[in-house]
């Protein structure tokens, strides 16, 4: 195979992933690159705020303050080695945890919905940690502690 057939299967493949086909009024993705990351306070009080710092082995984020309700996201592209990690340290008054938010190369339950909404909702509660990749059905991943 020549370079130029590469670079058109490459770029037909690339257009695919980034324009999901419809079948059955749900959402078919066959390769995904672009993904965001939504994180929310869902916190039932403004008595502290939710500081998250979120980074990657390549690419800081930076450090967000969010009150009750409040949300920040990020995009980012998936590499093409399939290592892409994105993890978070979560503060709250006085209980801190750090949690992967999207992690490729392990079969790592958000990673594999994240796929199908390009999207991952992490809402942080009293209780712990939330996913979601719909901002609607939530699933309890971590505890505080």
């Amino acid at each position: 195979m020549n370079h130029f057939s590469f670079l058109v299967i490459f770029l037909i493949i690339f257009h695919i992933s980034q324009a999901p086909a419809l079948a059955c009024n749900e959402e078919v993705v066959i390769i995904r690159f672009k993904y965001k990351v939504h994180i929310i306070n869902g916190f039932t009080s403004n008595e502290n705020p939710l500081i998250a710092h979120c980074k990657s082995k390549d690419n800081d984020i930076g450090e967000h303050v969010l009150w009750m309700n409040n949300e920040f996201k990020f995009e980012f592209k998936k590499n093409i080695f399939g290592t892409t990690r994105f993890w978070c340290d979560m503060r709250h008054g006085s209980v801190q945890k750090t949690i992967d938010v999207f992690r490729v190369g392990h079969e790592s339950y958000e990673s594999v919905y994240c796929h199908y909404t390009g999207n991952c909702f992490w809402s942080t509660r009293e209780d712990g940690f939330y996913f979601s990749n719909d901002n609607e059905s939530w699933l309890k991943r971590y505890e505080w502690y």
